[in-house]
């Protein structure tokens, strides 16, 4: 995971497009506690998610001045809760939707925390590829959290996954 860190700061001299990859490479051993992790690595790494995050940006970004540098922490926060909206909900990835909640600011700060990544309160985000790269650590994250669940509560996560909770 720590290595991760090197997509967040500026050694960092892959593209928006190959960052992902690079980010998803970094998180590997993450992919050891199951298969959320697999499933939200294929998404992360499709043209869906890299058309959902761009357009979340925008709408947050709307009303606003904008350069694509030095990203607020308002816009990731806004834009991590919006890519939500656009996990699968159909077919092999509709785990996703289903397991995987909408970050809020504090998960998102831990996310980022342990990769290592400045405090977005204070730094914020350098550029788009910056928070390419978070959107992606957070929603590892996510899916690395799920898949906890479901090897820990796994009858609340069978019960999540059909859209009904037992209590």
């Amino acid at each position: 995971v720590k290595t991760a860190a090197r997509a967040w700061g500026p050694s960092c001299s892959k593209s928006v497009g190959t960052c992902c990859l690079f980010c998803r490479a970094a998180m590997a051993d993450l992919a050891d506690e199951g298969t959320l992790v697999e499933l939200m690595e294929e998404w992360l790494s499709g043209d869906d998610f890299d058309a959902s995050w761009r357009e979340c940006y925008d709408r947050a970004c709307r009303g606003g001045g904008r350069s694509d540098r030095n990203i607020s922490e308002n816009v990731l926060y806004q834009t991590c809760a919006a890519v939500h909206g656009h996990l699968p909900a159909e077919g092999e990835l509709k785990p996703l939707s289903s397991l995987i909640p909408s970050p809020d600011p504090e998960f998102i700060r831990g996310a980022l925390e342990v990769i290592g990544a400045d405090d977005v309160r204070e730094a914020g985000i350098k550029d788009l590829e910056q928070l390419e790269a978070a959107v992606v650590v957070v929603y590892t994250q996510l899916a690395h959290c799920a898949d906890i669940l479901r090897k820990q509560m796994p009858d609340v996560a069978a019960h999540m996954e059909r859209g009904s909770l037992p209590y």
